[in-house]
């Protein structure tokens, strides 16, 4: 199974694509079932057999051709919870995907994406300030300047060792009853969202390469570059922010401030732990220590 974690880190694109596959079973729409399978222990490991067992029967009275099938759920809160990987550690053969990118981008992509969800009626209440939004007790909907903490959470994947500071750290800073070391077998594919949006052909294609034989897939994957992109919401909303404009220069800051941290641990301990794939990881660590400079102003600049 492949799982892709991390919202706003081009999780959707990839379900499209991994849902378009000849040799993947994934839901191209969340499933009914995901939040058990992605984030409960018992009730989510019943349903994850469940799952699978249904899907295994469905391709075979349909006479599948393909003996090499796999299976996947998009589970982009899991990696918060990790109480959900329990679930997957138990499954032969799992793999884990997750996407990360600059949190800057990441704060302002996910913050309008719940806005834009706040107005569609699929989220209620007030849409709060994002100069709000600074820690685990100010959070919407997964949106906090917390959440773009992605050394934090990945420190509970278990596939690096972790001094005593680092751990007072990850335990301050996630403060909350879900937090826990899980180690697992699981191998990890890590990757950042320009690789999805890579304009470099021979860049790129060697990265769908090395998905797929991650995967364990004989067919290629199409052209990234001929998929359609999803989330493209042609409608604004009043509250969209521009995170570049100066009203969120403090906000950005903060951001830039805790991305380098979160960086330097992903680039150095990380990318090389034994358990975890990178493709083109020169390119990957260019893009993720871009993370201590403020993209704004590397934008103003140009």
């Amino acid at each position: 199974p492949a799982l892709s974690l991390f919202l706003s880190t081009g999780t959707t694109f990839l379900l499209e694509v991994f849902g378009n596959h000849p040799e993947i079973t994934m839901p191209v729409k969340h499933s009914p079932d995901a939040d058990k399978i992605c984030v409960r222990k018992e009730v989510g490991k019943e349903t994850l057999k469940r799952w699978i067992h249904n899907q295994q029967q469905e391709q075979q009275q349909q006479q599948s051709t393909t003996n090499t099938m796999k299976y996947g759920v998009k589970c982009s809160e899991m990696i918060r919870k990790p109480l959900g990987i329990e679930n997957w550690a138990d499954v032969s053969s799992a793999n884990l995907i997750l996407g990360v990118r600059h949190p800057v981008e990441w704060f302002q992509s996910n913050y309008n994406y719940r806005v834009m969800l706040h107005h569609k009626g699929k989220l209620t209440g007030n849409i709060p300030s994002p100069h709000k939004l600074t820690d685990l007790h100010n959070t919407w909907h997964g949106v906090s300047t917390i959440g773009a903490q992605f050394d934090k959470y990945l420190m509970q994947l278990g596939k690096t060792s972790l001094d005593r500071d680092e751990l007072s750290n990850m335990l301050d800073t996630l403060s909350t009853p879900d937090v826990q070391i899980n180690r697992n077998p699981l191998k990890v594919f890590i990757y950042t969202i320009e690789q999805l949006e890579d304009s470099n052909t021979t860049r790129r294609t060697h990265f769908e390469t090395d998905l797929q034989h991650f995967l364990g897939l004989e067919s290629p994957f199409d052209d990234f570059s001929s998929q359609a992109k999803s989330n493209v919401n042609k409608v604004t909303y009043p509250e969209y922010i521009d995170i570049c404009q100066p009203d969120f220069d403090d906000l950005r800051k903060s951001l830039v401030k805790e991305g380098k941290k979160s960086s330097e641990w992903i680039v150095n301990r990380f990318v090389i732990a034994e358990d975890v794939v990178v493709s083109n990881v020169e390119y990957f660590r260019e893009k993720v220590r871009a993370w201590r400079d403020d993209p704004c102003s590397v934008v103003k600049e140009k």
